[in-house]
């Protein structure tokens, strides 16, 4: 199946973006009713990075299912599987959103996801600021502590992050015992300085180092801010976050017991647009000719 799509950046995290909210363009119907985004083999060849577009993931933009939202969002990962919650995917989903008039007129708007309704503003220069919500879950274990801010995140407090074997840990962690099959995302992070943090992410799904990671951004952050001991109760906190792709900001309140009116916020915008022509990957390889037995 041949589809129109559209390419989405956020500090060097990457995303192939499909509209399909707009049930009367031609054949929407029949892609939403259709089984293709289901098929985890050419979601995967859409992102890989010399067979397909190239990308860390997949943004559907699908019918809102609440009369709350402009559009419900779905996420798929790199090898095109479901995904959960991804905060860059989801400003990089915001920032098309804006561009098509789906807010309306006014500089914020609501939309789902599959943890639920999130709202979104937009700033100035691409600047997108959007709501998270609470931890889901926060357990102190061997290895690290587990966050789930949407997705899940393992965090580990390092020192020369630089030099940090990202790549050999990170996939070890990624593989562990305790997050069963499914796995988790793993955050190496270094503290910079006073509410200043420089983070590695390996991302379940890509397998891979990705250039930066919103809902690892978020763990990260609640995690500082929870072992920090300068912070009153109920004070407002905003932390930066660097990674190899950019920066971005985290915020909210705490009260030395929970977080409150929680925000992820940073740069997102598009690069390209273009038609994926419905390429097999059976279309590559190497195969035997059976007229001269050569391997090609």
């Amino acid at each position: 199946m041949n589809f129109e799509f559209y390419k989405y950046q956020a500090c060097g995290n990457d995303f192939v973006l499909v509209d399909l909210t707009r049930q009367d363009q031609s054949q929407t119907q029949d892609r939403l009713q259709s089984e293709f985004w289901l098929q985890q083999d050419a979601m995967a060849l859409v992102c890989d990075r010399r067979f397909g577009v190239g990308a860390d993931g997949v943004l559907l933009l699908l019918p809102s299912r609440s009369s709350e939202g402009a559009f419900y969002l779905h996420y798929l990962n790199a090898d095109g599987a479901e995904g959960s919650l991804c905060g860059n995917g989801a400003r990089c989903a915001s920032a098309f959103a804006f561009s098509k008039g789906y807010f309306g007129e006014v500089s914020f708007g609501d939309f789902e996801a599959s943890d639920g309704m999130h709202r979104v503003w937009k700033g100035e220069d691409q600047e997108f600021r959007l709501s998270m919500k609470a931890p889901q879950a926060w357990n102190v274990l061997e290895v690290g502590v587990f966050i789930h801010t949407g997705s899940p995140h393992l965090v580990v407090n390092v020192r020369d992050l630089v030099n940090y074997p990202v790549l050999r840990e990170g996939k070890s962690l990624r593989e562990h015992a305790l997050f069963g099959v499914q796995g988790t995302n793993v955050n190496f992070v270094e503290v910079m300085d006073t509410n200043r943090l420089k983070v590695r992410t390996f991302e379940r799904g890509v397998e891979n180092e990705t250039l930066s990671c919103g809902t690892g951004a978020v763990a990260c952050s609640l995690l500082y801010i929870q072992q920090s001991e300068s912070l009153n109760e109920d004070q407002s906190f905003e932390v930066t976050v660097q990674f190899r792709g950019g920066r971005m900001k985290v915020g909210g309140t705490y009260n030395g017991s929970s977080f409150d009116k929680l925000y992820l916020s940073g740069p997102a915008n598009g690069t390209f647009k273009g038609l994926w022509p419905g390429i097999a990957r059976s279309t590559y390889g190497w195969s035997n000719d059976s007229k001269t037995g050569a391997t090609y």
